[in-house]
């Protein structure tokens, strides 16, 4: 599936984000947030990280793992552990974490979904930190998903509340739909269609309720 500068991802089903580029993510990136995000944004981490304690509390939980490095001049040398949390009795993946191997305090990439009654990802959240320059996340995604006939949209926003991204793929009214927004594109010359109103048209407008996700 699909998620951004955004990272695109095959996962079972669910979800838009990947872990995996940090590398890339790292050659590319400064290594500060703005300083205006930095308490912002790691107290979305916090709460993301309480939200994770909150899923899988009480359950039956299955976990997989996996270790790597990255490549890359900047990240080299860096290695991680990846755990993967699924519910036991419906297979869900509930969250996923990767930590610095040898330093389980330092979080890289934390991922939590949460599903409707029929198993739906309604809303995903993720948060990644470079290897280096830790003081903040260096990107923050907050998903709202949308599910309307054969159509599956989601709009995407940082955990500032600035919308970044929209993608919708299905087919309606007997064609396909397949929708790439950003944000600059979202004028009211594709907002008025039929296509993006059945794509996106239920979702609120802005993440304000979701920026504190626990």
């Amino acid at each position: 599936m699909t998620s951004i500068t955004r990272y695109s991802l095959v996962l079972p089903a669910v979800s838009f984000i990947a872990l995996a580029p940090i590398n890339a993510l790292s050659e590319t990136v400064a290594l500060s947030v703005d300083d205006d995000q930095v308490s912002v944004w790691n107290r979305f981490v916090d709460s993301l990280v309480g939200l994770h304690e909150k899923g899988i509390a009480g359950r039956e939980i299955r976990t997989s793992e996996l270790t790597g490095g990255y490549g890359g001049e900047f990240a080299k040398g860096f290695t991680y552990r990846e755990v993967s949390y699924h519910d036991a009795k419906s297979g869900q993946l509930l969250s996923r974490i990767r930590h610095e191997q040898n330093k389980p305090e330092k979080l890289q990439v934390i991922d939590v979904y949460i599903y409707d009654a029929t198993g739906r990802v309604i809303r995903d959240y993720t948060a990644m930190y470079l290897p280096r320059g830790r003081h903040a996340p260096v990107r923050t995604f907050i998903n709202l998903h949308q599910y309307s006939e054969k159509l599956h949209g989601f709009r995407q926003f940082d955990a500032s509340g600035n919308r970044l991204y929209e993608q919708c793929r299905g087919q309606f009214a007997g064609h396909v739909v397949d929708l790439d927004l950003e944000d600059y594109q979202i004028k009211p010359g594709i907002t008025a269609t039929n296509d993006y109103q059945m794509c996106f048209g239920k979702l609120p407008d802005t993440a304000e309720k979701y920026l504190i996700p626990n």
